[in-house]
Formats: C-alpha cells, sequence, structure tokens
C-alpha cells in the first residue's frame, strides 16, 4: 500500500507546482455526482490515527463466561454510553457498562421468543433500542430494550441475508444472492451472478426489492460452488440516512443508492490505483487456504481455481457515525494478522486520506473519537475492544 501512496502523493505534488491538478474534482453525469480524487485531502499533521492501547477490553475488564467471546460479530456503544456485543457462541447480546463491567444478556440458542440459531449481528434504532438479527434467510429477529429487555420479535422475510448496520438505523437491510448451485443453467468457471438489495418495511412484516447489483463472487465447479482464492465481495452499507453505499471492490471505488429508487445519486473514486497481484502472493494465499494438513480433495479443488492477477480493491466497508465512508485494504487470508490500511472518504464523496488499525484487529464500528472491533490475540482469543481514534484537528 505504501507506494501507491507514494505515487499518488507525487502526482498531487506535480500538479501543485504546475499550478492545476486539484487533489479532487467533482462533476455532474446525468443527475450522478462523480467525485475523483488523485490524493488524501488531509494535510501533514491533519491524519487520523488510532490508538493501540484499548480504551476498554471486554475480555479482561471481568471474569467469569460473560467476558469469554467465540466468533463475536459486532461491538457497539450505546446511547446511554453502555456497550453491546453480540457473541455468535453463545447467541447472546450481551450488555456492559462504560468501564466494561457485564450488567445483563440477552438472547440465547433455540427456537423461542428472541432466541437465535445463526446469531449475526446487532441494528441501533435511531430510538435507542437493539435489534438482534439471525443471518439464514427467513431467520428470527428481535428488539431489544437495553435495560428490560425483550419488546417484539419478527422475522427476516424472503430469501435475502442481511448486512451489517454499522450505523444507527431504523431500516434492516438484506442483499439477496439471486441463483443457488442447483441452477441448471449455471456456467462453470468464476462468475458474479445479480444480487438485489432488499429493505425491510418500518414494521418488519414485509420486504422489498431496491436495486439489482453484482453479487459476490463465486466459482462453479462440477462438486458445486467454491470461493476464489481471491474473491470481490459485494458491500452493501446502510448510512443510517435512507441511502446505501455499495462497494462492488473492482476499483476503489463506491456508489451511493437511494434506498427507496435504488438510483445512483453519487460515485466516488480513486483512479489508476495498481491493484496487480504476483506469483508469490497467490501461491502465499493458497497456501494460506490448503492449511498444515489438506485432504487430497482440497487440493485438488485449489488447483483447478482461477488464478487472479488482480486483488479485490478492497475486503470490508463501513459507515462512521459522521457519514464519512472507510474501505479496508484487502488482505485474504494470507495477510488477515497483518495491520490493515483503511481509505477514509467524507460524506460529499472526497478522499481524506488512510488510517491504519492494528495487527489482529477486526474493524466493526467508528465513533467520533472511538472504534469498536474485535482483537484476537497470539492464542486466537477474541478481545472486543474499543481504541482512541485521534483527530488532530478537529
Amino acid at each position: 500500500m505504501r507506494p501507491i501512496l507514494l505515487g499518488l502523493a507525487a502526482v498531487a505534488a506535480a500538479g501543485c507546482e504546475a499550478g492545476s491538478a486539484p487533489a479532487s474534482t467533482s462533476r455532474d453525469s446525468l443527475g450522478v455526482t462523480i467525485v475523483e480524487s488523485t490524493a488524501p485531502s488531509w494535510a501533514e499533521g491533519d491524519e487520523w490515527r488510532i490508538v493501540e492501547e484499548p480504551v476498554v477490553d471486554l475480555a479482561e475488564s471481568g471474569s467469569g463466561d460473560m467476558h469469554l467471546f467465540f466468533r463475536v460479530g459486532d461491538v457497539l456503544r450505546t446511547p446511554a454510553g453502555d456497550l453491546a456485543v453480540t457473541d455468535r457462541g453463545s447467541q447472546q447480546i450481551r450488555i456492559y457498562d462504560v468501564e466494561g463491567r457485564f450488567l445483563r444478556a440477552f438472547g440465547g440458542a433455540g427456537e423461542g421468543p428472541g432466541e437465535f440459531r445463526s446469531l449475526w449481528s446487532m441494528v441501533l434504532t435511531h430510538q435507542g433500542t437493539l435489534l438482534g438479527v439471525d443471518y439464514r434467510p427467513g431467520g428470527p429477529g428481535a428488539e431489544f430494550d437495553i435495560v428490560s429487555g425483550l419488546i417484539s420479535t419478527f422475522r427476516l422475510l424472503g430469501e435475502a441475508n442481511p448486512v451489517q448496520h454499522p450505523v444507527p438505523s431504523d431500516i434492516v437491510w438484506g442483499l439477496e444472492a439471486g441463483y443457488t448451485v442447483q441452477d441448471d443453467d449455471l456456467e462453470g468457471g468464476l462468475q458474479r451472478h445479480p444480487a438485489t438489495v432488499v429493505r425491510m418495511s418500518a414494521d418488519r412484516t414485509s420486504v422489498h426489492p431496491v436495486a439489482t447489483v453484482p453479487g459476490w463472487e463465486h466459482v462453479v465447479v462440477p462438486e458445486g460452488d467454491a470461493i476464489p482464492l481471491m474473491p470481490r465481495v459485494t458491500q452493501v452499507v446502510p448510512t443510517g440516512r435512507g441511502e446505501v453505499v455499495l462497494g462492488i471492490a473492482e476499483a476503489l471505488e463506491y456508489s451511493i443508492l437511494d434506498g427507496e429508487t435504488g438510483e445512483v445519486r453519487m460515485i466516488a473514486r480513486l483512479p489508476g490505483i495498481w491493484l496487480a497481484v504476483t506469483g508469490e502472493d497467490v501461491d502465499r494465499e493458497r497456501q494460506a487456504r490448503l492449511g498444515p494438513n489438506p485432504s487430497p480433495f482440497t487440493r485438488d479443488l485449489l488447483d483447478r481455481l482461477p488464478v487472479p492477477t488482480e486483488k479485490p480493491a478492497y475486503q470490508s466497508m463501513l459507515v462512521d457515525i459522521e457519514g464519512n465512508v472507510w474501505a479496508g485494504e484487502y488482505l485474504g487470508i494470507a495477510r488477515m494478522d497483518e495491520p490493515q490500511d483503511w481509505y477514509v472518504w467524507d460524506a460529499s464523496g472526497v478522499w481524506l486520506g488512510m488510517v491504519e488499525t492494528p495487527a489482529r484487529f477486526e474493524l466493526m464500528r467508528v465513533g467520533s473519537d472511538a472504534v469498536f472491533g474485535v482483537r484476537r490475540d497470539m492464542n486466537d482469543v477474541e478481545h472486543p475492544q474499543v481504541l482512541r481514534l485521534v483527530k488532530p484537528r478537529s
């Protein structure tokens, strides 16, 4: 990533010396605002940074089962200042005070009211309640008061999987794949079939299609469906203001879609970013996928996957509490324990700069002065954490 930044900085410097080529430009194209950036807008000293020492570490702030975590799906701060965590191992939403002391838990594994089988994430509503969302299409959902517990239950209608909701939202959004591996007309090889962005009604009794978009990359093989070596994963991120950010990871850009009509309102892009991968990169990713003791079937399957020439433009996306869009660089499996660089754009689509998250830390939410996520230690123990976000000029 660093050589890319040096290259962009050189372009910006050359443009300044010639009295032309601003760092970002905006134009209208048939009603769509297109914003292109060739250099970050943060000046030296303005860059945001994350302090690695945690403000709160929920695996260290107490003892007992409620401070042991497995497959954390989400971490957020409630309007009252408490912390909420989804723990997929226990199928619980757990609440902790500002110091990280356990207060209460909701949900659990089962089929009863407010229980889950595949708890995925949370939606914090603008009213301050929490929606627990199951990952399965047609799976259960439940609304909880942060103090008193279960308010109501609902079902995820249709065939869509829910998406992550990194900012408060009163609408539950999802992405419907639009195909199954049993479809007779699927061609073999690398595929990216259309998918549908959907939204549930405010009362969560119906689901409505919003837009047809490129779905996740997958490889159709005689045995069924396989994950490419470096897959491009469609990102659908609600903004909390009735719009969604759409990223398809083919270039370093994203679109803002109207949440009612699906129309594109804005495209923000960084042109000319180098995404080529080397044979060494591909071999390293293949070995990481194989693991220490691969079966003959796994080895044969990976050998038959297409060899990528470019990596995805990013691995994940989120929107922070101030409306800025974050895109995390592609790490894959081979580099998953490394620090991760995140591109950050402001709400108008102007590229601000880069922020690095610590090694082995999965970023889930960004507040005005803190970030939320989970860090895996060297023993792969999960630590839900709050880290300080420093903004020198804010």
